[in-house]
């Protein structure tokens, strides 16, 4: 599930909820808001499932865990400060990697003006038993 934060809406701070989220690319064209929004957050999704790589050092000492990326979707729709404010140091690198690496946005519109969106994305790691 994805979260979007910030506290202020100056210049170039990340806005809490815009009136018109960033969605990727390739789920824009969808007419319907909602239908839209769960598009990307899918498609955000199967991006991580897909291209996550699990640290070979972590997983043959066994570390498991949810690290927390924070990024945002800038005005441009590219991905920008991803950073970890959580989770397990070992698994973090994959986790931000995965993160920058997502595909364009149509950037989020506040007052029909591009905005700055600020995420946090948990990435779980799990070993198979």
């Amino acid at each position: 599930m994805l979260a979007f934060t910030s506290e202020s809406t100056a210049q170039n701070e990340a806005v809490k909820s815009p009136e018109v989220m960033p969605v990727l690319n390739s789920c824009a064209g969808i007419e319907d808001r909602t239908e839209r929004e769960t598009c990307s957050n899918q498609s955000i999704m199967e991006h991580v499932m897909n291209k996550l790589i699990y640290p070979e050092d972590a997983k043959a000492a066994g570390i498991e865990g949810t690290v927390f990326v924070r990024f945002i979707v800038d005005k441009t729709g590219q991905v920008a400060e991803a950073k970890v404010v959580k989770g397990p140091e070992e698994l973090s690198k994959s986790a931000v990697r995965v993160v920058s690496e997502l595909p364009g946005f149509t950037p989020g519109l506040q007052d029909g003006k591009p905005v700055n969106v600020e995420f946090v994305l948990p990435i779980r790691f799990a070993l198979s038993e």
